[in-house]
């Protein structure tokens, strides 16, 4: 359901940012606190946190809250080869992963998947044979890291202070490449959902191999690469290993029964217990960089010459200290933060508000969800060119608390309004500073505190609040928030951009209640934004804003049917205005999907909305549709798109839409992948075209091993537009833009890295009086990156 509303912003889950008024969420809020209030003292899991210091258990006991509970053995150290012949694998017990979860509710594994676990004083090993009856079936491609979706695979997850908020996820594939993501309970912004974010990485070791009778893998993590409570005694760990076997269906199997009317699933995890006598050690690491490149840019465009740019060298350092086994320092100085991986291409052409790019920056990816609130009013890509940075997190107990302090060369400011947004750059020196705090409260449910500032010569944004993440019942969650912020832009900056003279504050609050089982879903949400309100370290391009947002979801599983895996009916309703109370934009719609075999997917989405812009209210229809399918593991093909009435932005009048995406992923052999995606825009007005617009992206990879490859990305961009048709009919006819890299990668880890590259930016365009300029270089651009990660 994520951007059916084009006429408000929503959040990475479809969820509108606007809200009713404050009266509304403070009533809200008091019904979450009541009816809370008793779940909430009953959620300890069966009297224990994962701080108590427990005895070993045998073997499959049950624990007093219904979860399997396995006794790990001290063994020998482990080879890494994808051979089980080790010592430490003899003796160790077997967990099995009986269940299916999906599309089976919890019904008999069609797979046999046998798992072990041992440790010794330095590393944690993990090794499953999975058996098939068909090996010849597995799909399993040389890819580069956390690339593996799609593939047979198998995934631990493991929760070292069994608390079912975080766990940490390890997946290797059948050919051992390996991926790894921090699993996140609830809170953050997806509407109190689990959720994994890939963009952790870790140092550890896999491997796998495909066998007469299915695959094996095995991985060693060390120690040093966790987080865990410190106390003398015998640990207990949250655990569970969940198989994918992508086949006609997409089928996974687990080793814990996972209940769907239950919101919480580290809660059912698994338990492994006979932890004792480990420490990550030292637990340092220091990763020295080289960076250097050289750009060329066409100085006088498009007849000048290309003028060759300095050849930079930098040198950085990152760090990384384990203060104690849960609290983590790190720290860098002249960081080399560029973008190796081109940002994903997207159509900008009749947008009215920022667009948002995802973090990539490893300095601040590590407990990055830590910092999540349903309010964005963290977006670490605002540090563009820092100088230096350091963070702190980690937890004690039932508290967790984080801090990240750096100190930035470029002020990136976003100026939202209700209905648009605007943004600048200045050159100037700026000191963000994030502060967060959150406790545990009950089982699975939080409360904590941020602030987010941004400080400079003759500027500020100061932002601070409270939130909270209630687990009221196993299938319903409530999250709430309220920030405050304090401004203060420069004269210039204010004059130029519209903002208020001398200092201004604003204040936003949300509630969001979500229920969710096996079958029914859905979800209630409430803002309200002020005009005054800022958040210059987030991502917030609206505000000025209060509204609502409800959906329901029904899912019908197949029970035994052939011709499909599910049907899915949902539809929902938003509604947002100004404070003042005008019209910002509200509709209806409905979905309906249909799930089937060889990974089929058939929805449609028709939608009524009203939408204000300009001088006047908008009424029109939508429909938006799409289709997949993965007949086999080399092979996916996609298409989207939507038809109907939008608004035209640039001249503020209803206009007639086409959009239409097909996308293409063809894996050759076990090494080459092939990514093709197009994006067709078209606005008309009466009959009459107003803007034609069209993206492609081309993306062909071939790894030499899960360690390098070379990748080439080209991207096209071309925008034609008719001046007849716009307010100002002095504008470019048509831009053209080309943009081109090439990548060579090899990787001993995430952070012992080398990367050469090539990339270059081509553009054209023809003017409102047809005078043409043809595809001309602009710049072009070469860099190189070392990086060595040293752990004494």
């Amino acid at each position: 359901m994520t951007g059916m509303w084009s006429g408000c912003v929503t959040n990475s889950g479809g969820v509108l940012q606007g809200a009713p008024p404050r009266t509304t969420i403070t009533w809200a809020l008091a019904v979450v606190l009541w009816f809370g209030a008793a779940p909430l003292a009953a959620q300890v899991r069966g009297g224990t946190t994962g701080s108590t210091t427990t005895t070993a258990s045998p073997p499959y006991r049950i624990t007093s809250d219904g979860r399997f509970e396995y006794d790990v053995s001290v063994g020998d150290a482990v080879k890494v080869d994808g051979i089980l012949d080790d010592a430490a694998w003899l003796h160790a017990q077997v967990i099995e992963l009986p269940y299916e979860s999906n599309p089976g509710d919890n019904t008999a594994a069609p797979v046999s998947t046998a798992c072990m676990v041992s440790f010794d004083d330095r590393n944690l090993y993990l090794a499953c044979e999975a058996d098939d009856s068909d090996p010849s079936g597995i799909r399993a491609y040389i890819t580069d890291r956390d690339d593996i979706g799609g593939h047979d695979r198998v995934v631990f997850a493991i929760d070292p202070f069994n608390d079912a908020r975080r766990a940490f996820e390890f997946g290797v594939s059948a050919l051992g490449v390996q991926s790894d993501a921090v699993f996140s309970q609830g809170g953050g912004q997806n509407g109190g959902g689990a959720q994994s974010d890939a963009s952790w990485d870790a140092i550890w070791a896999s491997a796998g191999r495909i066998t007469e009778t299915g695959y094996v893998v095995e991985a060693s993590i060390p120690f040093k690469s966790l987080r865990f409570p410190s106390h003398d005694g015998i640990q207990s760990w949250g655990f569970y290993v969940r198989r994918a076997w992508p086949r006609s269906e997409s089928v996974e199997t687990r080793s814990m029964f996972w209940d769907r009317s239950d919101s919480c699933v580290l809660c059912q995890a698994n338990l492994l217990t006979g932890f004792h006598d480990i420490a990550p050690g030292r637990n340092l690491q220091f990763t020295p960089t080289l960076t250097s490149g050289r750009t060329d840019s066409r100085e006088d465009f498009p007849s000048g010459k290309i003028v060759n740019g300095d050849l930079s060298r930098d040198i950085g350092l990152d760090a990384v200290w384990g203060v104690t086994t849960d609290l983590t320092l790190n720290a860098t100085v002249n960081p080399d933060f560029s973008q190796v991986e081109a940002d994903v291409a997207q159509l900008g052409v009749n947008s009215r508000f920022a667009l948002f790019f995802p973090e990539k920056r490893p300095f601040f990816l590590e407990g990055a969800d830590f910092f999540q609130t349903p309010l964005s009013a963290v977006f670490t890509r605002t540090i563009a060119d820092p100088t230096f940075g350091t963070k702190l997190t980690g937890k004690r107990g039932q508290n967790a608390a984080g801090l990240i302090v750096a100190q930035d060369e470029v002020n990136n400011l976003l100026f939202p309004g209700d209905i648009s947004s605007s943004g600048a750059s200045i050159d100037q020196s700026v000191i963000t500073t994030v502060g967060r705090f959150r406790r545990d409260v009950g089982g699975s449910s939080t409360v904590g505190g941020l602030y987010a500032g941004r400080e400079a010569n003759g500027y500020f944004n100061r932002v601070g609040g409270v939130d909270g993440f209630f687990r009221l019942r196993p299938a319903l969650t409530a999250q709430v928030q309220y920030l405050h912020s304090e401004t203060k832009y420069g004269a210039e900056i204010a004059g130029t951009s519209g903002q208020p003279r001398g200092r201004f504050s604003g204040d936003a609050a949300t509630v969001r209640l979500t229920y969710r089982t096996r079958k029914w879903s859905a979800q209630w949400d409430a803002r309200s934004l002020g005009a005054g309100f800022r958040t210059d370290a987030g991502f917030t391009p609206q505000v000025d804003v209060r509204g609502t947002n409800a959906w329901l979801n029904r899912v019908f599983w197949a029970n035994g049917q052939s011709w499909f895996t599910s049907l899915v009916a949902s539809s929902g309703f938003w509604h947002s205005q100004n404070q003042g109370g005008r019209l910002i934009g509200e509709g209806f719609w409905a979905n309906f999907s249909y799930n089937g075999p060889k990974q089929t997917r058939l929805w449609i989405n028709p939608n009524f909305r009203r939408q204000f812009f300009g001088t006047e209210e908008h009424e029109f229809r939508q429909m938006w549709f799409g289709a997949s399918i993965t007949p086999n593991g080399n092979l996916t093909l996609g298409f989207s798109g939507q038809v109907g009435g939008a608004i035209d932005f640039n001249n503020a009048r209803k206009a007639d839409e086409v959009r239409l995406s097909p996308n293409l992923n063809v894996r050759i052999g076990r090494r080459v992948d092939l990514r093709f995606s197009h994006t067709f825009q078209r606005l008309s007005n009466e009959g009459v075209r107003t803007l034609r617009a069209t993206l492609t992206q081309v993306r062909a990879v071939y790894n030499f091993s899960p360690r390098s490859f070379v990748r080439v990305i080209v991207q096209y961009r071309d925008t034609n537009r008719n001046p007849e048709q716009f307010e100002n009919s002095r504008i470019d006819r048509s831009r053209t833009a080309l943009f081109t890299q090439f990548l060579f990668s090899y990787k001993v880890n995430p952070q012992t890295v080398l990367f050469l590259g090539y990339s270059d930016n081509r553009n054209a365009f023809t003017d409102f009086q047809f005078r043409e300029i043809g595809l001309t270089q602009a710049n072009r651009s070469l860099f190189l990156k070392l990086g060595y990660a040293v752990r004494p």
